[in-house]
């Protein structure tokens, strides 16, 4: 694989599960300073990682891989943690964990076929970052112990932020799948993202 294992951005990413963990014990104690302290740190560390890389011209397929491993173990066990405390539905869980086992599985495919891990994609950033904002506003009425949205707006047990959160992880499930048949048709035509 091209690129350090060990450089800033991959660090970055490699910090983001015990960000993500540590988020995950705070919001279980009903802690709201170091709840939010941690989901900000955890989400702020998923654009750094990226950032800095393309600034500093660090990209490498090992921060390929690390970015978006973080992404869903930290993801994962903040959603997990918001369920068991009742703050997302299981139904949703399920179905997010889901979608990010289909992904995983067919990275490493493609990156087996093709030699190289897939990109990410504009679809892929946008459900992260409907993601981290449903779950932060998820945790916070769960920390707050209120109801954000009224009742009237939850539908299935899901608010509004998480229809929005929904549609962008199965479109941006959609896109992953579209764009990996694409590549695998022509191996040539850019690559695959998450």
């Amino acid at each position: 694989m091209r690129g350090p294992v060990l450089n800033l951005p991959n660090l970055i990413s490699i910090l983001r599960i015990p960000l993500g963990l540590l988020a995950c014990l705070f919001v279980w104690q009903r802690m709201l300073v170091p709840s939010l302290a941690f989901i900000f740190l955890a989400v702020v560390s998923d654009y750094a990682d990226g950032l800095i890389a393309r600034r500093t011209g660090s990209v490498s397929d090992w921060g390929r891989i690390l970015d978006p491993l973080a992404d869903k173990v930290a993801l994962g066990a903040f959603i997990i943690t918001l369920a068991l405390v009742n703050a997302v539905p299981l139904w949703f869980v399920i179905l997010f964990l889901t979608r990010d086992a289909l992904i995983a599985v067919g990275g490493i495919y493609l990156t087996r076929r093709l030699g190289s891990p897939p990109s990410s994609n504009l679809w892929g950033k946008y459900s992260s970052f409907s993601m981290s904002v449903y779950l932060t506003v998820a945790a916070l009425s769960h920390l707050l112990e209120r109801r954000i949205w009224p009742e009237e707006l939850l539908v299935a047990g899901l608010d509004p932020l998480g229809a929005i959160a929904l549609g962008f992880v199965l479109l941006s499930l959609f896109v992953y799948f579209s764009e990996s048949v694409k590549k695998l048709r022509d191996p040539l035509s850019g690559n695959v993202s998450s």
